[in-house]
This record gives structure tokens, sequence and C-alpha cells, in this order.
């Protein structure tokens, strides 16, 4: 049986919590084991459980004191599929630098309930300075290592 709306909202709200948490670990749990996610689309896709948790480590770095938090502006689930709209707001206080994403998910939930395919669109015009901060750059390209 397909998933839900209800159920594809509750993996957004999850996701999100996941993320702002610092919650590797739920983030893990809302992916399928053979799931694929781009980020950005057109990029390479991040494929399985290895795949995320490698995503998960590159925005996260260990000892990096970096700080994510999701802000939602908007959440749409239509039959086992979800659009999240928000802004990643990264932040490194030690180094007053930080940057603002804006980002569209588009979320393939499976029978199951977990994420079967997650795309991520935006380009550098998403991408804005925090007021007060020096812009944070990160390597896109040693996300996929």
């Amino acid at each position: 049986m397909a998933a839900s709306p209800d159920q594809v909202r509750a993996v957004i709200d999850n996701y999100c919590k996941a993320w702002s948490s610092g919650d590797k670990e739920l983030l893990l749990s809302l992916f399928a084991e053979d799931a694929t996610w781009e980020d950005p689309v057109g990029s390479p896709a991040f494929v399985g459980h290895v795949g995320v948790s490698r995503f998960w480590d590159f925005a996260h770095p260990a000892d990096s004191g970096r700080q994510l938090t999701p802000v939602p502006h908007q959440k749409i689930a239509c039959g086992n599929e979800g659009i999240l709209r928000f802004t990643m707001q990264v932040r490194i206080p030690a180094e007053n630098k930080g940057l603002d994403l804006l980002v569209t998910d588009h979320f393939e939930l499976n029978d199951a309930g977990k994420i079967q395919r997650a795309r991520a669109f935006w380009d550098e015009g998403c991408v804005s300075c925090p007021e007060g901060m020096d812009m944070f750059i990160p390597d896109m390209s040693d996300a996929h290592g």
C-alpha cells in the first residue's frame, strides 16, 4: 500500500527534526536502504544509507561547531510524495561565518513509508550571506568523497 499524505508529512517533519537536532540516526531511519538522494539535482546521487551517511558527515563534520537549522516555509503532501520549501541556515559561530540556502526538496516515499528518492533543488541564486557574518562556502565536491 502506498504511503499516505499523513505519512509524507510525518517524514518531512522528522527530516527537519533530524537536521535541527543533529540526529544522524533519525535521518538515516527515514531513508530506504536503497534510496537515492540528489543534492543538488544534476549532481551524482548519494545512494543508500552509505550515501546518505556520507552526505550527513559532509554537512556535519566532527568537531566543526557547524550548526544547521532548517526553517520550513511550505510543506506539501500529495499521495506518496512531498515538497519541502525551506531555508537551511548554516552557522559556524566560532568563525563568524554562515550561509542561508533556499531549498526545495522533493521526496518520494515507498510502500513502507521510507524515502525512496529525494531531490534537492537549489542553485547559486539560492545562496545568501547572513547579515553581520562572513560567507561560508562549502566545497560540494567534498560531499562525494
